[in-house]
């Protein structure tokens, strides 16, 4: 079975690349800058826009004219919350959340047939005719498994940790026991 930790990481990691990833190029931001409409692209995929549309760019997002400054478009505003440490992690995240066949491809599904994370391209030719779900769902499920059996480990720690208890309790009898009656026993020993 695809180890459930697999999959929730590869759909948290989804989730973070959407964010860190360049509606242009689709990769992680590189030298991302803000457009006055507050929407984030790598500083080289704006630089293509205004070689194509001069001083005034249309952000590719939501179609608002963005001025290029007079110094070009590595004057526009860096975008400060995305740290050089938080890009490069997701650089290296990306790679695990690339299908292995397809390698530009990202995985969406996981195909319970074959116990793996699929992208679009497999499970339209690979994995035709297979049970699939979204990853998400997977992910969703799997968590869901895990505190659930992470619930009944917990009950068994405690079980056993009582039983433990137990029978530390009877074995500290049983020592005063035998050391009472060897006491005994040498007692009336002496008096005999």
């Amino acid at each position: 079975m695809l180890e459930m930790h697999t999959i929730m990481a590869s759909s948290d990691m989804a989730f973070v690349q959407i964010n860190m990833t360049c509606a242009i190029c689709t990769e992680v931001f590189t030298s991302p800058r803000f457009l006055p409409c507050h929407h984030t692209f790598c500083l080289e995929c704006l630089e293509q826009l205004a070689n194509r549309h001069g001083n005034t760019i249309p952000c590719p997002t939501c179609r608002a004219p963005a001025t290029v400054p007079p110094g070009g478009v590595c004057d526009l505003q860096v975008n400060f919350y995305f740290t050089d440490e938080a890009l490069e992690q997701a650089r290296r995240d990306e790679s695990h959340s690339k299908c292995p066949v397809h390698t530009k491809e990202r995985v969406l599904f996981y195909c319970t047939q074959c116990d793996q994370a699929i992208c679009m391209r497999c499970k339209l030719t690979r994995h035709e005719g297979h049970v699939t779900e979204d990853l998400s769902e997977a992910a969703s499920r799997c968590q869901h498994t895990i505190k659930q059996e992470l619930h009944r480990l917990e009950e068994s720690i405690d079980h056993v940790t009582n039983q433990l208890e137990c029978l530390k309790r009877n074995q500290k009898l049983a020592r005063e026991k035998r050391n009472g009656n060897s006491k005994q026993n040498a007692s009336a020993a002496q008096s005999a």
